[in-house]
């Protein structure tokens, strides 16, 4: 494929495209040739990079500012379909996690983004890959090893958690939290222009 012809084997550069408006036609036939997600590559981006994809294709609109945090990129030739981004989570207390465990053992996957017209399953088959790489990147970032992953579904839009139970993740519980606003100022600083009832599925993967 195209990227190991320009020579991009470990991270990829923060100057592969992510703005797929501006050369669709050639993405479209790139995506025409998928038949399975096997056929995607998954890497390390810069937090800068992962950040302008979602701030550009997820719902949200909005970037993420975390200390600590490991990105990846879902690539077919030089075109970015998705990012996955995992950080220090928000929240310093949890019961069930912390304690007995440290913030630091308890990554949070903060934002998951792909393109539409992918083939079946690939978001679970992107999500199951980083999940394997999280484990010895994040100890790297940090020098602590993972006891899990946390993730929360924002049911007030609708999301199911189906992708989380299909990598294995545990419903932990049910969270009532601060609103989400979608393209605006987050519910704790802003209004809630959308007025939904702020629940969310709080999600956990134990790591084996």
């Amino acid at each position: 494929m195209l990227l190991k012809a320009i020579g991009i084997v470990e991270n990829i550069k923060d100057n592969i495209p992510f703005d797929i408006s501006l050369f669709v036609d050639e993405y479209q036939a790139c995506v025409n040739k998928l038949t399975t997600p096997k056929q995607l590559i998954v890497r390390r981006v810069s937090h800068s990079y992962a950040n302008n994809y979602v701030l550009n294709h997820h719902y949200l609109k909005r970037k993420i500012y975390i200390a600590r945090n490991v990105s990846y990129g879902l690539f077919i030739d030089i075109f970015c379909v998705g990012v996955a981004m995992y950080g220090f989570p928000v929240w310093q207390e949890y019961p069930g996690l912390c304690p007995p465990h440290v913030v630091a053992e308890c990554p949070e996957l903060i934002r998951l983004c792909t393109m539409g017209g992918l083939p079946q399953n690939t978001e679970s088959y992107f999500l199951g890959k980083t999940l394997k790489l999280i484990k010895q990147d994040w100890e790297t970032e940090t020098n602590t090893k993972p006891f899990c992953v946390t993730s929360f579904c924002d049911l007030a839009f609708g999301f199911n958690g189906a992708i989380y139970r299909a990598t294995n993740f545990v419903l932990h519980r049910i969270t009532e939290g601060r609103p989400t606003n979608p393209g605006g100022a987050h519910g704790r600083w802003g209004n809630n222009f959308y007025k939904q009832k702020a629940q969310k599925a709080f999600y956990v993967y134990y790591r084996k």
